[in-house]
């Protein structure tokens, strides 16, 4: 993760509700029919059984590093799979969270600004098979290691395109026309992720759901989720610290933001002191 104040975690973990706590009945509802992870979705035993596969794999692959965190000198270099798999991939609950939220709210159209080794695109082409998805990648083996993966498990409704994001973005968004559900997840800069989002923001409709990762990787990304949340097209939006999630349904609520957790992090939290 990158460098932010260490207050910002505990800001975000005394402000954040628990399912006890929240009195909104749509925030209500979020917290336990998606953010209830406990019972994994048989169809991804597989991708979960990959995961492992890939973080204890000893193969070695070509990285070239477009975002934050790169520099000619790490550009074209060989990684191990293990290591790009540890410190890459969405996590196991966020890929879940995804998951339910595409089922939930029938996504059709989904995008996605980071393909890596194609683990989280996997659980959005399990959550809708009939989903059209587009992955954007920059890193050409990395890419072509996910469309292996993606064939291996029988995923047919996914489409990589590899290049720099600003170059293959806008063509991807056409090729989609609105979009349902876009998961940022790319370059982990706080211009590029704000650049991001309003590159989209065209694309959007009532029933849109956006996903910002790693919203406080660093003090600039979380910075950009702090401007991003005050846009008037949001309608309200949800802080999960791993990532946040941004609604454009002006019809659940007023525009608000929410820093949600799991009971089982604060359970102390009932309602009663915050």
């Amino acid at each position: 993760m990158g460098k932010f104040p260490t207050w910002l975690a505990f800001k975000y973990y005394w402000e954040a509700q628990t399912i006890f706590s929240a009195h909104s009945p749509f925030i209500y509802h979020f917290m336990k029919e998606v953010m209830d992870t406990k019972s994994r979705a048989m169809d991804v035993n597989v991708i979960e059984i990959k995961r492992q596969d890939l973080i204890s794999s000893q193969d070695k692959m070509k990285f070239i590093e477009l975002g934050a965190g790169s520099s000619k000198g790490r550009n074209n270099e060989v990684r191990k799979v293990s290591d790009v798999a540890r410190n890459s991939l969405s996590g196991e609950w966020q890929c879940q969270i995804m998951y339910n939220l595409i089922k939930q709210f029938e996504s059709n159209t989904i995008l996605e600004i980071g393909t890596s080794l194609g683990i989280s695109a996997a659980y959005f082409a399990k959550a809708n098979p009939n989903a059209q998805i587009i992955s954007l990648e920059g890193n050409p083996a990395s890419a072509e290691m996910a469309k292996d993966i993606w064939q291996e498990m029988d995923i047919n409704n996914i489409e990589v395109k590899v290049g720099e994001f600003g170059v293959t973005l806008e063509k991807a968004a056409e090729g989609l026309g609105t979009i349902d559900l876009a998961f940022i997840d790319g370059n982990h800069r706080k211009d590029a992720t704000i650049g991001y989002f309003q590159d989209l923001k065209s694309r959007i409709t009532s029933k849109s759901i956006f996903i910002i990762d790693d919203i406080y990787w660093s003090k600039g990304m979380n910075e950009a989720w702090n401007e991003i949340i005050k846009d008037k097209s949001i309608a309200f939006s949800i802080d999960l610290f791993r990532m946040g999630i941004l609604f454009f349904d002006r019809t659940i609520m007023p525009k608000q933001h929410f820093k949600l957790i799991p009971y089982k992090f604060k359970p102390w939290s009932i309602g009663l002191f915050g």
